[in-house]
């Protein structure tokens, strides 16, 4: 590619809001980020397996008049429930994906949860 057309691609960024542009033509390409972009997320490897919202609501741990403890470190089996998550008019059950042990309990009973936010992680 060009590096006079590198350059001029790079002063016309700066005279705009733009954080990244990319650009690419007869297989050449540029990617250009400011220092206003945002970072790439963390990646990282875990061996513990989330148990994530099914749902956007409220969390509960067990039915009204019922209980269900869970303790860190307690084994779960598959399928095994963990409480469910309460939206309007309708319960969504949350279960282990997996059996094995219970490492992390991130929720709290009546705690508001969003879709696919990690509730519970299992060592398997």
């Amino acid at each position: 590619m060009d590096t006079k057309l590198v350059k001029e691609v790079t002063d016309w960024l700066k005279t705009t809001d733009l954080a990244e542009f990319c650009y690419g033509k007869d297989g050449d390409s540029i990617e250009i980020k400011t220092r206003e972009a945002l970072p790439e997320p963390a990646q990282f490897e875990s061996s513990l397996v989330s148990v994530c919202s099914p749902a956007v609501g409220i969390y509960h741990a067990a039915e009204k008049g019922k209980t269900l403890s869970l303790v860190q470190g307690q084994a779960v089996a598959q399928a095994a429930p963990l409480g469910w998550v309460e939206t309007v008019g309708k319960k969504h059950k949350v279960t282990a994906p997996c059996a094995g042990k219970l490492q992390a309990i991130a929720v709290q009973e009546g705690a508001v949860v969003e879709f696919g936010l990690p509730l519970f992680f299992i060592e398997p």
